[in-house]
């Protein structure tokens, strides 16, 4: 899957790179046997990214449906919301789907500190 985004603005990029405030978390968990699911929540994409790491340990849990929402509403990045909601769309199963997000955030968070460095 590729994906092009245009370079974030710089007031965009601040927002990628910050955490929302606490009541608008994005509620996530992880499932790590034997123990079961960890609860927990997702405050930024930098988190959001760490999150869904691939880990042979545990799965993450999160709502993948909701994500794009979120993603537009809470961090204003509407060209990431429209990527996520593509994999989400044309899901092939839980696991890959949340590699493909993890891919594309990862992408975002190196455009977004890329133009904060620059404007630096």
């Amino acid at each position: 899957m590729t994906v092009h985004f245009s370079q974030p603005s710089e007031s965009l990029s601040r927002r990628i790179l910050s955490p929302v405030p606490f009541k608008e978390r994005f509620p996530a968990g992880r499932l790590k046997p034997p123990v079961g699911i960890i609860p927990g929540d997702v405050r930024s994409l930098p988190e959001l990214h760490l999150f869904l790491e691939p880990d042979n340990a545990s799965l993450p849990g999160i709502n993948l449906k909701g994500l794009p929402e979120w993603i537009e509403m809470r961090i204003g990045d509407t060209e990431l919301a429209s990527s996520v909601q593509k994999i989400v769309n044309q899901s092939v199963n839980y696991v890959e789907d949340c590699v493909k997000v993890y891919e594309v955030v990862g992408l975002r968070l190196d455009q977004a500190r890329k133009t904060i460095k620059e404007a630096e």
